[in-house]
């Protein structure tokens, strides 16, 4: 692809919205798109460095400013270099814009992310938040992938859970009603976690086909506004930053020395499961192995028979935090520096991993 034309904001979004009516039209006649057409792939990514600090981190073999907070950055992979697009005006949520092939873009995405102390992480969007998507348009197509043996070992998937892998993947109109009858179903609902979520969005007479992944990736099949993308991408990013800074306003233990003692400001975060855990040193052993997509490591102390103490660090950015783990709950400590997308991370992981009726309260 000859970016070359492309030299301001305003380009890149008419050349993206060129390319959306194109893969829409090719789709509507042919059902598939021409040889070398591709999708236009958005990625959300929750940031904790600027970009110039990125380029230690990256393989960039080219940059160039495009605009303001706007860079067109070829990263080189595997002998092969890859163009995206870098919009960092939010600079705790960059935007990556991307036209290259799907696997080809996720992988490239996934080395970004999963660097130790990179500073950089996925937007790990809870099932709640899926859920809202599908309220967001027409919703047109899921995908449910209950995949336990990222992080479980296949002894204690064989043990302890009723599936290690559990995939289903739907379009069409019958979509929403399928959806219902697994979501009513006792026995599946806490191995029902959300993979995507894809909607036909309409607003003002313009409209965008969206798929919507759980860690904030954005593939639109078709539409005919670049806006109405951009304006669903800001406002699914909204919803999810208000979380993450309720997480850190409220959630965040900190101390202060006081005249009669220490004071202590904010409170741990509790995950109630419903799932309950079986044996909590085996559960706590298949977490911290510092893989993704957890990325924890940590140190376990033994409080009671079913119940656990872990301190540890996070990798996304050598952060420490604290979990106690008990069958029917996790409590989770963050230092008061501490980035709140690991309690993301660690929730999200949870539903899609493990229980996907996990839930934990976060204060307004």
């Amino acid at each position: 692809m000859s970016t070359t034309s492309i030299q301001s904001r305003r380009d890149l979004f008419e050349h993206l919205e060129y390319t959306i009516e194109g893969t829409y039209e090719e789709l509507v006649d042919d059902q598939e798109l021409q040889s070398g057409q591709t999708m236009l792939k958005t990625f959300l990514i929750e940031s904790n460095v600027t970009p110039e600090q990125l380029r230690e981190r990256v393989n960039i073999a080219e940059a160039r400013e495009v605009d303001f907070d706007l860079h067109e950055l070829v990263i080189r992979r595997n002998g092969n270099k890859h163009t995206f697009f870098l919009d960092s005006s939010d600079s705790r949520f960059w935007t990556l814009y991307t036209l290259e092939e799907s696997d080809d873009a996720k992988a490239v995405v996934k080395d970004m992310v999963s660097g130790v102390r990179n500073g950089l992480d996925y937007t790990w969007m809870p099932v709640e938040q899926q859920r809202d998507v599908m309220n967001m348009g027409e919703f047109r197509d899921v995908g449910v992938s209950y995949e336990a043996d990222e992080v479980f070992s296949s002894d204690y998937i064989d043990d302890r859970l009723d599936f290690g892998d559990l995939s289903v993947q739907s379009s069409g109109r019958g979509t929403s009603t399928l959806f219902d009858i697994l979501d009513n179903q006792e026995e599946l609902s806490s191995f029902l976690s959300l993979s995507s979520v894809g909607i036909k969005r309409e607003i003002g007479g313009s409209f965008v086909l969206e798929r919507v992944t759980h860690n904030g990736r954005f593939t639109t099949s078709g539409g005919d506004s670049i806006q109405l993308h951009i304006d669903t991408v800001d406002e699914i990013k909204n919803r999810y930053a208000d979380l993450l800074q309720r997480i850190e306003e409220h959630h965040r233990i900190s101390y202060e020395s006081k005249e009669h003692g220490t004071g202590i400001g904010g409170t741990p975060l509790v995950i109630e499961l419903d799932n309950e855990i079986e044996d909590v040193r085996e559960f706590i052993e298949n977490v911290i192995t510092a893989k993704n997509p957890l990325r924890l490591w940590g140190a376990k102390t033994k409080l009671d028979e079913q119940y656990w103490k872990v301190k540890g660090i996070d990798l996304h950015n050598n952060d420490k935090y604290t979990m106690e783990i008990c069958p029917e709950w996790i409590r989770l400590y963050l230092d008061e520096e501490a980035c709140g997308n690991t309690a993301l991370r660690i929730y999200a992981n949870l539903q899609r991993h493990y229980d996907s009726n996990a839930v934990m309260e976060v204060l307004e």
